[in-house]
């Protein structure tokens, strides 16, 4: 009977051991940051403009509110006040900036979410003019220069699943939902254009800021589809964000292993799977030569059946 336990234990291990759970994207996760070469030093008015900026971005995120811009040190006419270092670079004292959170977020997730990008922001982008980090759940960005309201459609990041599929199903699911996330003719909220769409295994979300018209977004849309379907062919999963808006599709377990724009990741999971894989081999090998030792060669054949059901 104690053999038994035994074996029976060592099998309920074995089978432990190959259960994985699947992990889901926190809103925090980092997907891309990008800086201005140009630094600013310590102690200068951009400086002190720009930590007021960050402060209420911080602050009012903490309100509720999902978007909102800000400007810092624009003086009485309108115009950005130049000190000596900034003038040096071109750009202005006052500072730019505004923060949006994914159409889906709550309050509490969003509030979380900007803070941890704020903070990462500085950290990443030290002493830089300009600078923009997106997580998963939240956007954020500044800058010396006005931005804000006016219509770009610059690549800042796009990247693409290593698997790709030619099957009819797919690709008519795929189109399907590129078509409706493009269609941003409707009014756009405060908050900023945010759209889901679903065409069975594929899924999709796509946002605009919400400092742009409908029409802007609407051409910014296009343009993000253009790029998606041009750059990324029939991948199984694919994101772009542009200055202004953001279109992403993904099949069901398919969300997200990119490859084109992180390939030094994808080597290095790849070579921690196969590790993983060949870890699990050995330990199995050990596990069964255990089980053969230990083992009467009836309740043997019982728990492999039951390890390979």
């Amino acid at each position: 009977m104690h053999l038994l336990v035994s074996c029976l234990a060592a099998a309920l291990l074995l089978l432990h051991v190959g259960v994985a759970p699947a992990a889901n994207a926190a809103p925090g996760t980092f997907i891309y940051a990008g800086c201005s070469p140009s630094r600013y030093g310590p102690n200068t008015a951009f400086e002190s403009n720009l930590n007021s900026l960050l402060d209420s971005i911080s602050s009012t995120a903490s309100s509720g509110a999902t978007y909102n811009s800000f400007t810092a040190g624009v003086d009485s006419g309108g115009g950005a006040t130049l000190g000596p270092e900034a003038a040096a670079v071109g750009a202005g004292s006052a500072a730019y900036g505004l923060y949006q959170c994914r159409g889906d977020l709550g309050p509490v997730e969003c509030v979380a979410c900007v803070h941890d990008t704020v903070a990462r922001l500085g950290a990443v982008c030290a002493n830089a003019y300009a600078a923009s980090l997106q997580s998963d759940g939240c956007h954020v960005r500044y800058d010396a220069s006005d931005f804000i309201g006016r219509a770009d459609t610059s690549v800042a990041y796009r990247r693409c699943s290593s698997g790709t599929s030619g099957d009819a199903g797919f690709l008519r699911g795929r189109d399907a939902v590129l078509a409706e996330l493009q269609d941003g003719t409707a009014a756009v909220a405060p908050a900023g254009y945010y759209k889901m769409s679903t065409s069975g295994a594929v899924q999709g979300v796509a946002q605009c800021l919400g400092d742009i018209a409908a029409g802007d977004c609407t051409a910014c849309l296009a343009q993000a589809v253009a790029q998606l379907r041009g750059t990324c062919g029939a991948g199984l999963a694919a994101d772009v964000y542009l200055a202004q808006c953001s279109v992403r599709y993904w099949t069901n377990g398919n969300y997200f292993r990119p490859s084109q724009d992180n390939s030094g990741d994808d080597v290095g999971r790849t070579v921690a799977i196969i590790i993983g894989i060949l870890a699990g081999l050995a330990l199995l090998v050990v596990f069964i030569s255990f089980l053969r030792k230990t083992c009467k060669p009836s309740k043997l054949t019982f728990l492999l059946a039951l390890l390979w059901a």
